[in-house]
């Protein structure tokens, strides 16, 4: 009994069945096949996310933004001003940080005091 019109000899169409199934099988890896390390494809943040620049120090947004603003003179010495605030607020902290260290060791370990004063 013939497979199709053509042919009479159904051991051939099987033939050509392995052959296609063989060569459609050994494409299909090369085809799909992903590279070894570095990220999936997909990961990372979705299109438009701007946390980089709410959060980044280092984002590229964040630089353009900040070098936009210093060529303006009254940003960039608003920005010194408050570059100089932050800093004496930071000072103002540590000194108040080494003074209340300073009396819980007079209080719980006055032992260590004179080695700290050191």
């Amino acid at each position: 009994m013939p497979c199709s019109r053509d042919h009479f000899i159904p051991i051939l169409d099987e033939l050509r069945q392995r052959e296609e199934q063989t060569i459609s099988e050994n494409q299909w890896p090369s085809v799909g096949k992903k590279k070894r390390g570095g990220p999936r494809p997909g990961s990372g943040p979705p299109k438009g996310n701007l946390n980089a620049l709410k959060h980044g120090r280092y984002s590229s947004r964040h630089k353009k933004l900040l070098e936009s603003l210093l060529e303006v003179p009254e940003a960039r010495q608003a920005l010194i001003d408050m570059a100089n605030r932050n800093r004496q607020r930071v000072r103002k902290a540590e000194i108040e940080a080494a003074y209340l260290i300073m009396r819980w060791l007079a209080t719980h370990n006055p032992q260590f005091l004179p080695q700290a004063l050191d």
